[in-house]
Parts: C-alpha cells; structure tokens; sequence
C-alpha cells in the first residue's frame, strides 16, 4: 500500500472512532459539557502531519458531523477550516509550548467554537439570542475547560498511535 494513501487511512480511522466516541449518549447536561474527541482529534492531527491534513479532511468530515448532529449544513465544515487555519498556521508557535499553555490555547479555541454553534441561523430574531443566556456561556465555558483537561492525555495516545502506525 502506498505510503501516502496508508496515512490518510490511518488518519481518516481514527477520526471516525473518535465520531463514534462522540456519539455515545449520556444525560443532557452531561452531553452539553462532555468534550469533543473528535475535534481534539482534528487539532492533533493537524499540528502534528500538517502536510498531511487538507481542506478535505474538513470539508468531509465537516458534512459527516453536520449530518450527525443536525446542524445547519456547512456548520462543521466553517469549523473545522477555522480550526485547520490556526493549526496549521500556529503549529511552530503551539508545539513548543508546555502543555498548560497548549491547554489554555485549547480553553479559547473551544470557548470559540461553542459559541460558533450557538448562532441560531433558524431563528434570527435578535431578542432571543442564545449567547445572552447566562446557564449556556456557563455550560461553554465548563466545556471549554473539560476539553482543555482531555488535551494532554489525547495528545498522548495520539501520539502513541501515530509514532506505532504512521510512518513518514
């Protein structure tokens, strides 16, 4: 198999597992707070193989998780080129920093995001906007921190798995 093409298979499992990590079901407010593997996922990969993440790792795995979540389609793709963007472009500057910094990166990525999400394109009236409420930047911020705190344990065991499997 070619080299390039056992990679990006290697990168295109493991992003799917961590989908269907994601997926898995709790209570409601567990499921609001829970971190997302798969965007953790997203963000190692593209510090650690920049060459080998594109725009169509994205794209495609941005209209997977907006079929999946039932979001406005191309959400997730807007989301995962904004994150492949400062990825790609921060990697020399990210991947000295010790791991609470990387960690306090990963808090003001993830605040983002969440609040990305929260725009209610379906219901544009300005009255009812979803960032005024107080339990929701609440929530956001607790699940920016849940994500922080999972960043250096997925950074290991992605590391581990691509120093096992992929090879350069």
């Amino acid at each position: 198999m070619n080299k390039n093409l056992k990679s990006y298979s290697l990168i295109s499992i493991s992003l799917i597992f961590f989908i269907f990590l994601d997926l898995i079901s709790f209570s409601q407010t567990a499921d609001q707070i829970k971190p997302s593997l798969f965007l953790l996922s997203f963000i190692y990969w593209n510090i650690a193989l920049p060459e080998k993440m594109n725009l169509f790792f994205a794209f495609i795995f941005g209209f997977l998780m907006d079929f999946i979540q039932g979001t406005v389609l191309g959400l997730y793709p807007l989301i995962l080129v904004f994150i492949s963007y400062l990825s790609q472009r921060f990697f020399y500057q990210f991947r000295p920093l010790k791991f609470i910094q990387q960690a306090l990166v990963i808090f003001f990525i993830f605040i983002v995001i969440r609040f990305m999400i929260a725009v209610d394109l379906n219901d544009s009236n300005p009255n009812s906007l979803t960032l005024a409420d107080k339990e929701y930047v609440l929530i956001s911020i607790a699940f920016a921190v849940l994500n922080a705190l999972i960043w250096s344990p997925s950074h290991y065991v992605h590391r581990i798995y691509r120093r096992k499997w992929i090879k350069i």
